[in-house]
C-alpha cells in the first residue's frame, strides 16, 4: 500500500518529465524554424546578387551599343574590346521554392502570409476577398520591379510564374 506522500512524488515526477519533453520539443521546433529562416535569407541574398550582376551586364551592353552608335555616326570603325573574361562560375541549381511569402498591402491594412507557389493570382484574390471583405480585387501591383497584375489578364498566372517566389510585396487595389 502506497502512502499519499509517495503517490504525490510519483505524480510530480511524471508531470516534470512531461514538461521536460514539451520544452525539448519546443527547442527543436525553434532550431528548425531558425534554420529555415537562415536558408531563406541566403536564397534571397543570392537572388539579389544575381540581379545586381544582370544589371551590371545590361549597363555594360548599353554602353557598348552606345559607343558603337556614336562611332557609326562619326563614320569611324569601332574597335570592340574583347569581352571581359570572367571565371566560369559553377551553375547553381535553381532553388525549388514551394512557398511564396507575400506582404499584401490592402486598404484594410497589411497582411503577411505564406502561400503555395502554385497558387494562381485569381485564387489569391478570392482568398483576400473572403478574408478582408474587399468587394473585388482589381489588381496587384509590385513596386520593384514595377509590375501590375490586372484582373482577367494576369490572374491565370501562378505566384511562381508571376515572379513572386520566394517573397514579394504587393499593393492590393479593389473597386
Amino acid at each position: 500500500m502506497l502512502n499519499t506522500d509517495s503517490l504525490q512524488k510519483i505524480r510530480q515526477k511524471s508531470t516534470k518529465e512531461t514538461q521536460d519533453l514539451k520544452e525539448e520539443l519546443q527547442r527543436k521546433e525553434q532550431i528548425k524554424e531558425a534554420a529555415k529562416k537562415r536558408q531563406e535569407k541566403m536564397e534571397d541574398l543570392e537572388a539579389k546578387r544575381r540581379i545586381k550582376a544582370k544589371i551590371e551586364a545590361d549597363k555594360a551592353e548599353r554602353k557598348r551599343k552606345e559607343e558603337e552608335a556614336k562611332a557609326a555616326r562619326e563614320g569611324r570603325l569601332v574597335s570592340t574590346p574583347a569581352a571581359p573574361v570572367t571565371a566560369p562560375s559553377t551553375p547553381k541549381p535553381a532553388a525549388a521554392h514551394t512557398e511564396a511569402r507575400l506582404r499584401l498591402q490592402t486598404p484594410a491594412g497589411t497582411i503577411q502570409k505564406t502561400y503555395p507557389a502554385d497558387m494562381t493570382l485569381f485564387e489569391l484574390a478570392q482568398q483576400l476577398q473572403t478574408e478582408t471583405g474587399l468587394a473585388v480585387v482589381e489588381s496587384f501591383t509590385m513596386n520593384f520591379p514595377r509590375k501590375t497584375f490586372a484582373a482577367g489578364v494576369d490572374y491565370g498566372q501562378t505566384l511562381k510564374e508571376a515572379g513572386l517566389v520566394p517573397s514579394a510585396v504587393l499593393i492590393v487595389k479593389g473597386l
